[in-house]
């Protein structure tokens, strides 16, 4: 049976195929806040890490996609494949330029394609 994550995976290659610079490596980013630390005052934190590819696809408004977001300077909407979850407040890299997610809706809940809107921090 063909899924979700098959059918991005292939539109994602014959974009790269036919269009050299429209799709980019993508990390992903997430931090969990772990146990807390009396001594120092803070929570240690760990990261992990996913990687899959990202267009930007900012011909489309944001609005569109999230009419409720407010949209703000410096936002990106990003299509992103290759990873098996995305959420508000992870980090996206693409190209060696760090992107906060502020909003994200999973394509056909699948969990393998995602519309995101991302700042550069």
């Amino acid at each position: 049976m063909t899924t979700v994550a098959d059918i991005a995976d292939a539109a994602f290659d014959a974009v790269a195929d036919d269009i050299t610079d429209a799709v980019h490596a993508a990390t992903v980013t997430t931090t969990a806040q772990g146990a807390y630390n009396a001594a120092t005052g803070a929570y240690s934190e760990t990261d992990s890490e996913e990687t899959g590819r990202a267009v930007f696809a900012n011909e489309r408004p944001v609005r569109d996609i999230f009419p409720d977001y407010q949209v703000g300077p410096g936002d990106q909407l990003l299509l992103v494949e290759g990873v098996t979850s995305l959420a508000e407040g992870n980090a996206v890299t693409i190209n060696s330029v760090e992107y906060v997610v502020r909003a994200v809706q999973d394509i056909a809940g699948a969990g393998a394609l995602f519309y995101a809107v991302a700042r550069e921090v």
